[in-house]
């Protein structure tokens, strides 16, 4: 028996047809939102696999009561049974066992191509909750057109997996009178505890996996960089890519014109970029001037890698594999999970393991916050680690002693005094090696702050006399 033929075009003008009623602005796949979305689509892998090419069959990007931005994205099938094809715990399947994406899962299903898109302006745009859909149907016995639809919730809140919103038997929940109801569920929607530690973990296998194919590529593709260097390298494209929300705008690909003017380069792009992060980041001038200096030095203002060949500089080349590699993780608020598998993994690039005269070891994110736990670490504690590696200890002791103060103080004002305070007073951080002590300034901004006490300083030599902060 032939395969029936696809009914997607009349999947199409039914969706379309209750938009276009709903008196919504939509785009199809032709269409422009804007050039952030444009741009985003066009930097992400495509359903096929390969670079760019992503045109969802239909796009809005609606705003509640609350001038929140929520982009919508629609992907239409004409088969049955191509809605969605999801795992044992009902999330959307968009990796192989391999952690490889399965672009002919992708490809194939109208929810987990959405997703794909979804996870795209996630990366690569400043919008946060993004709604992905799904729509398929199908010609029944009698030849009437049939049709389903899944409605998927895509945040960093959820990790970046798809999380189903509800069950809808047409658009009516994005007519403007019926959104901001939409968007309160949206919000009220949490993952289950099981459902939450199987995705960090499906997350942090990930982060390892692309990690190891970002050092490989490197240190295979990009040479004259050495095992410091592309440590700096990563610390400080992620650094000039992380931005501050209504303050420093992220710096992108297109950002760096690979130009050979004095002062326009793209290493001197980078660090303008890098110096205005820290600066409102609040980082104590001095630490400030040290990481400015470091990457200078150590790397961002080299002629080599700053000369344009064939149009594009090794600086650019490296920065674009960063941010396409690890961009999601740090973007979707996996501070804790990202972390604690970057420096792992960046600290094996050292190869400090072979040398026993540094003895380097980094402590493990699970035992870190096992022994803040053990040292009954609250609100009013003070902790120093005076060999404190990539800050793991110290991360651990933050969370604790923040999450304390959310529960006793109750006043956000209070509230908000007292975490300052934590971070500026109640943590301290010595570490003498320089590219650790790199990471370890890179976890704490990662973290969310920037002015907790990291010192790039000898705890057995440097302070005879005692010290002060």
């Amino acid at each position: 028996m032939s395969k029936k033929q696809s009914v997607e075009p009349q999947i199409a003008d039914l969706g379309n047809g209750w938009l276009k009623t709903y008196h919504l602005d939509y785009k199809l796949e032709q269409g422009s939102l804007n050039d952030e979305i444009d741009n985003a689509l066009s930097e992400y892998a495509s359903k096929s696999g390969g670079k760019g090419g992503n045109r969802p069959d239909c796009k809005l990007l609606l705003q509640d009561s609350n001038l929140d931005y929520y982009p919508v994205l629609i992907e239409y099938k004409g088969y049955k049974d191509k809605l969605a094809k999801l795992n044992a715990n009902g999330i959307p399947i968009l990796k192989k066992s391999n952690n490889d994406d399965d672009y002919k899962t992708i490809n194939s299903y109208a929810v987990n191509g959405a997703i794909h898109y979804a996870k795209a302006l996630l990366q690569y745009t400043s919008y946060e909750h993004v709604i992905a859909i799904g729509m398929t149907g199908y010609e029944d016995e009698g030849g009437m057109l049939q049709h389903e639809i899944g409605v998927y919730y895509v945040s960093g809140k959820n990790f970046a997996f798809g999380q189903k919103a509800g069950d809808y038997t047409d658009f009516s929940f994005l007519k403007k009178e019926n959104f901001d109801a939409f968007v309160e569920k949206l919000q009220s929607l949490n993952l289950t505890q099981e459902a939450r530690l199987l995705a960090k973990e499906e997350r942090e296998t990930e982060i390892t996996s692309r990690l190891v194919k970002l050092n490989n590529d490197i240190y295979k593709n990009e040479h004259g960089l050495g095992e410091s260097a592309r440590v700096y390298l990563v610390a400080a494209s992620i650094i000039a890519n992380l931005g501050i929300k209504g303050k420093v705008r992220p710096l992108e690909k297109s950002d760096l014109k690979c130009s050979t003017e004095k002062g326009n380069r793209d290493g001197d792009i980078m660090l303008r970029k890098i110096d205005t992060f820290l600066s409102e980041k609040n980082v104590p001038e001095d630490k400030k001037n040290l990481i400015i200096e470091s990457f200078s030095e150590k790397l961002l203002t080299n002629s080599n890698i700053n000369k344009p060949i064939n149009g594009e500089t090794q600086l650019k080349r490296v920065f674009s594999k960063v941010i396409d590699d690890l961009g999601l993780y740090y973007k979707i608020g996996l501070t804790t999970d990202f972390t604690g598998k970057l420096f792992n993994e960046m600290y094996n690039w050292l190869g400090f393991t072979q040398d026993k005269l540094n003895d380097v070891v980094l402590t493990p994110t699970y035992v870190a916050d096992l022994l803040a736990r053990l040292a009954r670490v609250n609100m009013d504690s003070y902790v120093w680690d005076f060999a404190t590696g990539s800050a793991g200890l110290l991360v651990a002791s933050m969370n604790i002693m923040m999450d304390d103060a959310k529960n006793k103080i109750k006043s956000p004002e209070e509230l908000q005094k007292k975490i300052i305070h934590i971070k500026a007073n109640q943590l301290l951080g010595l570490e003498i090696l320089p590219e650790i002590y790199m990471l370890a300034i890179l976890n704490m901004i990662l973290m969310g702050d920037g002015s907790s006490n990291i010192l790039n300083r000898d705890s057995l030599k440097d302070f005879e006399d005692g010290f002060t902060i």
